[in-house]
């Protein structure tokens, strides 16, 4: 009993003593990208994805989704599992020749992206391997750890689905603890950080408004969003090259057909 009590007190104490993963930072190339605007038009039903993008890339801003406009939800699709085989590839840019005017291929198709939608695919706490970095520790060691696997989904032209697969992030948390406090306090933290999967951010910050009660067990509204703007905003970043390669990509589709 004294112990359980005595794991309670310290996790509580966990967001004082806390050290996190910082939040990663743009490569000098991804840097250099960001002085060069994506010409794409996009929508999205998320507001915090809406702002977090345009915060990461250099895209303009979302336009507003017309109200009674049919819009699916993306996120209650059965997507079967990503293949990588078919994982999107950016096409190769041709090189021209001097004096060379560039030229359309014919399957230029003018769309947009419609309904941008992050689909959490798989996320767990790895409760086993955080228990063993404490032990390494002699059991003085707090340590959780968060690991997502994401897709950004979008639709286009009212019937093409489009996916940007296999976008991963980790967020880690630890701290020092007395003698086997830390161990305990690793075994109980996926119990008392559930509301922590990204799932569960998404779900209380966009789609579903959590009750009083649920605000006062776990978290108010606005530190829920807060939480899942910071996720977003990791994601975004650490999977910059990916992303940033298929919005180009998506860009070329959505030049006006008149141009050279």
């Amino acid at each position: 009993m004294l112990a359980s009590a005595s794991i309670f007190i310290f996790t509580s104490l966990i967001p004082i003593w806390n050290c996190k993963t910082p939040m990663p930072e743009l490569s000098s190339e991804a840097k250099i990208s960001k002085k060069f605007p994506i010409s794409i038009r996009w929508t999205t039903q998320d507001p915090i994805l809406a702002k977090v993008l345009t915060e990461v890339f250099p895209v303009p801003a979302a336009l507003p989704v017309e109200p009674g406009s049919p819009v699916s939800d993306l996120t209650q699709l059965e997507l079967p599992d990503p293949d990588p085989k078919l994982a999107p590839k950016p096409k190769p840019v041709k090189e021209l020749k001097p004096n060379e005017l560039p030229r359309w291929e014919r399957s230029f198709e003018l769309s947009k992206i419609n309904n941008l939608t992050v689909i959490i695919r798989n996320e767990t706490q790895r409760p086993v391997y955080s228990v063993g970095l404490s032990l390494l520790a002699l059991t003085m060691l707090y340590y959780a750890t968060m690991e997502t696997e994401a897709e950004l989904v979008w639709v286009s032209n009212q019937d093409s689905l489009h996916r940007v697969s296999f976008l991963s992030t980790q967020e880690s948390i630890w701290a020092p603890m007395p003698f086997y406090i830390g161990t305990g306090s690793s075994l109980v933290s996926p119990l008392l950080r559930s509301n922590q999967y990204p799932s569960q951010l998404q779900r209380y910050c966009i789609f579903e408004t959590p009750s009083k009660l649920r605000q006062s067990i776990e978290q108010p509204l606005d530190e829920t969003c807060k939480d899942y703007e910071n996720f977003l905003r990791r994601l975004l970043i650490q999977n910059y090259d990916n992303i940033h390669s298929q919005l180009k990509e998506w860009e070329t589709r959505n030049q006006d057909w008149f141009q050279p």
